[in-house]
């Protein structure tokens, strides 16, 4: 996340906690329905159906934080929502939808901290988990999911105390694998390197750079597979300040999220199609443009994950902030000849 957004607030670490037999009542610890405009504003994106959103509370009865939230995946194979924490969290969640597929309910499960492959839990300075990809989620075999997460970092610097890297993981939290440093990240600025993640199916994980890397045009960012096999030269929007936040499959092209933020008070989310060329080009087409400005009543959008067909998620990171919220929306793509 951008150093833009970021809070400082120091938080102590969290243990493993197990919330299902909690009985999560009171509205201080209720997940709220919400909108994030008027009808008639949301009626206005005519590539965009929207399916509900619900407001996350600060924290659950049990004092667990549910704020920072970056990115999240989910898992169609066992119904599982995971989302992680730039504080080095792995929530995992359940959700509820209407009859017509309206999010209604959130319905939290359990909270690990990541740890690296000795069991450690990862340091304040090396848990900036920022983008999560989930790869064996939807093959029709329960339990087989994993989770690859990217860490922002600053630059690579030769060891483990804080770089941009990725690195796959257990549905504990627990690392499978030691970290991975590529090539392209050794030129990210401080805060704003990897930040987002996808599987394809054409070129496997796929991650995003948030901002233009170091000595890149300001308006030029780096997609790359994780591999090493493929880059492209993504074309930011003209928004001040956008940053690329999230990545997601969309029928052989990409769904991008940006964000851009000017202080004090400019917000604007956009939400993307992007094409990739074999000459490492990019093509985008504007899908949505929701800007505070025009009356919406957007958040920190970081986190994009497809429940199924044109089905998606998003989520905001509030960054521990009072004057922030947590926001989890439910939209489907729409086209003109086959709907959502």
């Amino acid at each position: 996340m951008s150093a833009r957004f970021r809070s400082r607030s120091p938080l102590a670490p969290i243990a493993l906690l197990t919330l299902a037999a909690l009985g999560l009542g009171g509205c201080s610890a209720t997940p709220q329905r919400t909108a994030l405009a008027p009808d008639a504003l949301l009626a206005s994106t005519p590539n965009i159906r929207w399916c509900g959103t619900l407001a996350l509370p600060g924290k659950w009865q049990d004092g667990t934080p549910v704020g920072g939230l970056s990115d999240l995946g989910w898992d169609a194979d066992e119904s599982l929502l995971f989302l992680i924490s730039d504080r080095g969290w792995l929530h995992r969640a359940r959700l509820n939808f209407s009859g017509s597929g309206e999010l209604r309910g959130y319905e939290p499960l359990d909270t690990y901290p990541l740890r690296d492959v000795n069991g450690a839990i990862l340091k304040s300075r090396r848990s900036d988990a920022e983008a999560l990809a989930l790869i064996h989620a939807d093959d029709g075999i329960r339990g087989n999911t994993q989770l690859v997460i990217g860490f922002e970092g600053a630059a690579a610097t030769g060891d483990d105390t804080g770089d941009a890297r990725w690195q796959r993981f257990y549905p504990s939290g627990l690392a499978s694998e030691p970290p991975h440093r590529p090539a392209a990240l050794a030129d990210v600025n401080a805060n704003g390197g990897l930040e987002a993640l996808t599987d394809t199916p054409d070129h496997g994980l796929i991650g995003g750079i948030e901002e233009p890397p170091a000595g890149w045009p300001p308006k030029l960012t780096r997609l790359f597979t994780l591999d090493g096999q493929h880059t492209w030269r993504y074309p930011l929007s003209d928004d001040p300040h956008a940053a690329l936040t999230a990545l997601e499959t969309l029928d052989g092209d990409l769904l991008t999220l940006e964000r851009a933020f000017t202080p004090p008070a400019s917000l604007v989310i956009r939400l993307r199609r992007a094409h990739l060329a074999s000459d490492g080009s990019v093509t985008v087409t504007d899908l949505a443009r929701l800007a505070n400005g025009d009356g919406w009543s957007v958040d920190n959008f970081e986190g994009l994950t497809r429940l199924g067909g044109q089905r998606y998620l998003m989520v905001s990171d509030d960054n521990f902030s009072l004057m922030q919220r947590t926001l989890l929306t439910c939209f489907a793509l729409v086209t003109p000849d086959t709907g959502p």
